[in-house]
């Protein structure tokens, strides 16, 4: 839905020298669902329309793609039309680990819960893990963004962006167009896994979470509470896996 690129090259100096370097971009965008402002964001320009879909359905404002009727990019907002009353739901204020304010449905109000029976081998999450880094050519050529991926048998999508959360909401809101199912997927990241970020995965129905870097506190909490297999460190073959180790076999 939008054109501009997700990096610049700008001048810079080194050792004396004046070379170009690939910095990334991104861009504040307001998103207002029902004509009301539920989030104000700061993420690489792209992937705007599956950004909608993605973040009202892991922030609980949707079940499905078809509650969603229509949606609008400007340079400003991006519009969101839902079919049904938001005022129907009951929201809280929050501001993310990303330092994104908005609204969201409430977690207090709803017991989420992956029912999930699908495993994975440890050997897949490393083969993932490994692909999606060979994958992020922003993060090479900028090394300012971070990557998110989902990823199933022979099937993958991937999406990077500054904000981690954001591209956790691109790459489900992508998987969440073109049908995937989320009940048999891994989610990767590249970025740390606060207890939000689980939540997002949970309300989809992502079985298992695998970053590159470290679990917070919350994201355990949330996982465990939620059936989420939570897994950190994913290096080569070494990982940690913090919850639910059931469905992952050598």
């Amino acid at each position: 839905m939008h054109n501009m690129r997700p990096w610049i090259r700008v001048r810079m100096w080194r050792n004396g020298r004046e070379v170009l370097d690939e910095v990334a971009r991104e861009r504040e965008l307001r998103m207002l669902v029902n004509g009301m402002q539920v989030a104000l964001l700061r993420l690489s320009p792209g992937h705007e329309r599956e950004l909608a879909y993605g973040y009202c359905l892991g922030e609980g404002l949707i079940r499905s793609a078809g509650d969603v009727e229509e949606v609008k990019l400007d340079e400003t907002c991006l519009h969101v039309k839902l079919r049904g009353m938001l005022a129907e739901q009951k929201l809280e204020r929050y501001l993310s680990s990303d330092c994104i304010s908005g609204w969201r449905s409430s977690v207090r109000e709803e017991r989420i819960e992956v029912s999930s029976s699908a495993s994975f081998s440890t050997k897949q999450l490393s083969d993932w893990m490994k692909l999606m880094q060979e994958l992020s050519l922003v993060w090479k050529s900028t090394g300012g963004v971070h990557t998110a991926m989902l990823a199933s048998e022979g099937r993958y999508m991937l999406v990077e962006d500054v904000s981690r959360h954001i591209a956790v909401d691109k790459v489900i809101g992508m998987a969440l167009l073109e049908g995937m199912d989320f009940g048999s997927s891994c989610l990767l990241t590249s970025g740390r896994v606060p207890g939000d970020m689980v939540v997002k995965a949970a309300r989809a129905g992502i079985p298992v979470i695998a970053s590159r870097t470290a679990p917070l506190f919350s994201g355990i909490l949330s996982a465990e509470r939620a059936g989420v297999t939570l897994v950190g460190f994913l290096r080569g073959s070494r990982m940690n896996i913090y919850t639910h180790p059931g469905r992952l076999g050598l």
